[in-house]
This record gives structure tokens, sequence and C-alpha cells, in this order.
């Protein structure tokens, strides 16, 4: 049941959310749609007028090189994509809030936390998500990884919860368990709303090999650079696994990965959702079904709960994927590995 609010608190829940540049907005007239930028400080009096009806507030997403949220923009009033979208990142671990816009379509919400998180990255995850549904050229804002010059803003876009378009069901989150209805509480989940880590990000960057990707289009500037691709110290095996996905022996593969995410020091349930994008990339042979999330947690939670400390090289799951520069073979073929061999022998 929603509960009543202070001015106080929900100016508090909404800059929580949807802030932005604190000296630039956007906004647009009422009667004609006509839309414009106002170089004048965000301040309370700013997001008051929206929340109360008198005048739309637009956010400037972007700054420098940071966001603390974005937002897909599906313009058309199907909501099938809208929700492919959601299911996918929700595979993911991301928590998405669907608004029904001002006019038509939907805003898919990602939220970040107060020191956000690197536009790119995040700019990088949602497209790949897009890809992943069929629908990579969808609107994501902010729409540029860093902000180049005093004078330059970005695009702002038309925030939720603009008072004179709530009775009409428009700039509303709509209900997970009922997309076609507002949210009965929409105070109350932006008060909760789970807000995604860079953290998170960054896995979904690594494990899905998007940091060539990212290294070549992000322009942060040179005091936040991509960095060299992470591996997590897993295996040339696993990575290449993990990158193309497996065609046979689904199970044992994702039990084997398991067991060297679990080494690499990688959470039980950060290694699950790992291991559900790797199941993405799965092109089993014939006609076979690609591997369930319930199978993927119980091959995970056998791993975890287990000290199997075998990587599995010789099986036929792994074998195809061994690497020659891999460093359990270096060290197998050192004269010291070699040594400690025939001393094993002579025993």
């Amino acid at each position: 049941m929603s509960r009543e609010r202070t001015i106080d608190q929900k100016l508090a829940t909404f800059r929580s959310c949807f802030s932005g540049l604190l000296h630039v907005y956007g906004t647009y007239e009422l009667r004609t749609g006509r839309v414009w930028q106002v170089k004048q400080p965000v301040t309370d009096g700013v997001l008051l007028d929206h929340i109360e009806g008198r005048q739309p507030y637009g956010v400037y997403l972007l700054v420098q090189d940071r966001t603390r949220a974005l937002a897909v923009d599906f313009d058309d009033d199907d909501l099938l994509p809208p929700m492919e979208f959601i299911r996918a990142a929700r595979h993911y671990g991301i928590a998405v809030y669907l608004e029904r816009s001002k006019a038509k379509g939907y805003h898919a919400w990602m939220l970040f936390g107060p020191d956000g998180v690197l536009a790119a990255r995040a700019r990088l995850v949602a497209h790949h998500i897009l890809t992943e549904i069929q629908r990579p050229f969808t609107e994501i804002f902010p729409k540029q990884d860093v902000l180049h010059g005093d004078a330059f803003y970005g695009n702002f876009i038309n925030v939720p919860l603009f008072g004179r378009m709530i009775e009409r069901g428009r700039t509303v989150f709509v209900d997970p368990s009922n997309p076609t209805l507002p949210h009965p509480d929409q105070w109350g989940l932006l008060e909760q709303v789970q807000r995604v880590p860079a953290s998170l990000l960054d896995q979904i960057i690594d494990v899905n090999d998007l940091v060539r990707t990212f290294s070549a289009t992000t322009r942060a500037p040179a005091s936040s650079p991509a960095g060299p691709k992470r591996t997590f110290g897993l295996l040339p095996c696993a990575r290449r696994m993990l990158e193309s996905g497996v065609a046979v022996n689904q199970r044992v593969a994702c039990f084997r990965l398991a067991v060297q995410l679990r080494r690499t020091g990688l959470p039980q349930d950060m290694a699950v959702l790992v291991l559900k994008g790797w199941a993405t990339r799965n092109r089993p042979l014939g006609g076979k079904r690609i591997i369930t999330d319930e199978e993927i947690g119980s091959q995970v939670d056998v791993a975890y709960r287990n000290n199997y400390a075998g990587f599995g090289c010789e099986t036929e799951a792994i074998a195809p994927y061994c690497d020659p520069g891999c460093p359990l073979k270096t060290r197998a073929s050192s004269p010291a590995a070699r040594g400690s061999d025939r001393l094993r022998d002579r025993s």
C-alpha cells in the first residue's frame, strides 16, 4: 500500500535516482511539445515543478565520463521489446525498471550508486544485452561515453513522474506482475531500487569478452583508462569456453568452469550469473536443448560445496579447448617438474 511522503522525502529520492549535470537541464512546452535547454541550476524548485506537474524536467545524465543512471528508449508501445530486455538483463543479475514514457513507448532504467559508473561500460553492457535480443540499434541514454569541452552537454532525457502525466498512466513505472498497469506505489518502488554495482558491469564485460570492443570505442580520458583485459586468473581453456560457448557436454563443462571460477575466488552467486551468460552462447549439437538455469545452479552448487582441485584437462568436455601455452602444460614440461617426476618414479 502506498504511503504519504513529504516533499523533502520525494526530492531526496528523486535526486538519488535521476541526477546528472547540475547547471543545465532540458524541458518541453506542454501544448506544442517544443523542447529546449535551460542553462540554469537544477534546484529543488525545478524538480518540484516536475513532480507537481507544472514544468517537465529532463536530465543530462552524463557527468564527465560517469553516469548514475542509464535509460534504453523503446520508441514504440509494443511491450515485447522492453520485456525481452528486462528478462535478458535479469539473466545477468541486472535490475531494470520500466517506465511508460510521456507520449508513446517505454524507458527501461538501470540505476547505479551515488558515485555512478563509467558511462562507457554501462552503455557497453546495455548494447550487449540489446544485441542479444536482436535490437542493437535501440537508443541508449546517455548517448556518449564522455563529455568533451565546457560547452558540450550531451543529450537530455525526460525523467519519470511528471505530475500532470501520472493521471494518464504516463511517465510512471509499470507493475512487474502486470506491465500493462502502473506500479501501485511509485515512490516506494524508487526507494527500494536495486542499484547495479560497477563490479557487476565489469564482470559482464570481461566474461563476454567485451573489453576489446570497449577499448576500441571508448573515448574516456587518460585519467580513467579501460585498463588491460582481466581474465579472473582462469586457464586458457576456460576463457575459450566462456567466450565461445560449447556444443557438447554442457553439464560437465559447466561443472569444470564452476570449479575454475571457485578457485579464482569468485562468489558462488556471481559464478551462477557468469555461467548463465555462458549458456546463451552454447549451440548444442543434435537438436539438444541448452542447459537450464536450474542445471547451472546445481552444477555450481556441487563445485562450490566440495573442494574439487582437478581441472579435468583430459576429459572430453575440456580437451578440445586445451591451449599449448597453458601454464599447467608449461609447468609440467619444465625441468623442475620433470625432475620431480623422476623422483616420484624412483620412490
